[in-house]
């Protein structure tokens, strides 16, 4: 018999940031991640495959959470455990949880490694209870204050703590520190002096750093993102149209 497969786990957010952070840490340990940020790709993701667990974000652009629990359970006929995931108070989620059907919710606030602890305790029928309380440290290293103001919003906003840098020499001095050490870096590859690819590599290299994480962050095409990352052991890549493009929605839904 060969190697048992490892757990699949379908994650729905519209957030890139929160899609490329969460799938990561998933990634990392041991599972096989998809994701979806609409209800085209959903049906796409649910076509080619069944899922062990789905991770739903309470508020999306297009659809609610826990509406798309309940489409699921009811019209998909979906068996995998369901989780709703948010950044709203633990009651109003524990009550959304409830009346959709969910087999359990988790905060943003526990952070990634509480959320990838309750996907592991959920797969393994252990209770799905939202993990303590554990803020992420991220670093934001990028020379554009616009981009970086979009960053250190979205993120604070999901109860991160955020520091942020401009060149690779402040994000060193920082890194370096352990009392500011980040565990997860936003790194701009197009930067002065050390550019990004340079300094992922000099993170991922050396051994004092071994538990960061490092999101490119970038307006590069997706190939030179792709190269990037596999040469220096990024940990995933962003887009920054994807960013750009959703705050626009949210203006206009403002609007």
């Amino acid at each position: 018999m060969g190697p048992a497969m490892a757990p699949r786990v379908l994650v729905i957010d519209d957030s890139p940031m929160t899609v490329q952070l969460i799938s990561g840490a998933l990634t990392q340990a041991g599972l096989q991640v998809e994701n979806a940020s609409d209800l085209a790709t959903l049906d796409q993701r649910l076509d080619a495959g069944a899922f062990d667990l789905v991770l739903v974000d309470v508020n999306m652009p297009e659809m609610y959470g826990d509406d798309v629990v309940e489409f699921l359970r009811v019209q998909r006929k979906v068996t995998a455990k369901l989780l709703l995931y948010s950044d709203i108070s633990e009651a109003e989620l524990a009550e959304k949880a409830k009346a959709a059907g969910a087999d359990g919710y988790i905060t943003k606030s526990s952070g990634l490694e509480g959320a990838v602890e309750a996907i592991l305790s959920a797969l393994n029928d252990g209770a799905s209870k939202p993990a303590a309380t554990k803020v992420q440290k991220v670093l934001v290293v990028d020379d554009s204050d616009a981009v970086t103001r979009l960053l250190q919003a979205e993120l604070v906003a999901k109860g991160h703590a955020v520091q942020t840098a401009t060149s690779a020499d402040a994000a060193t001095k920082i890194i370096l520190n352990k009392k500011t050490r980040p565990d997860v870096v936003l790194l701009d590859i197009q930067m002065p002096g050390v550019n990004g690819e340079e300094f992922c590599r000099f993170i991922k290299t050396n051994s004092l750093f071994k538990g960061i994480q490092v999101i490119l962050c970038s307006g590069q095409e997706e190939a030179e993102l792709q190269r990037v990352m596999k040469s220096a052991g990024a940990d995933g890549y962003i887009r920054k149209d994807s960013l750009i493009a959703k705050e626009l929605l949210e203006l206009l839904d403002e609007a």
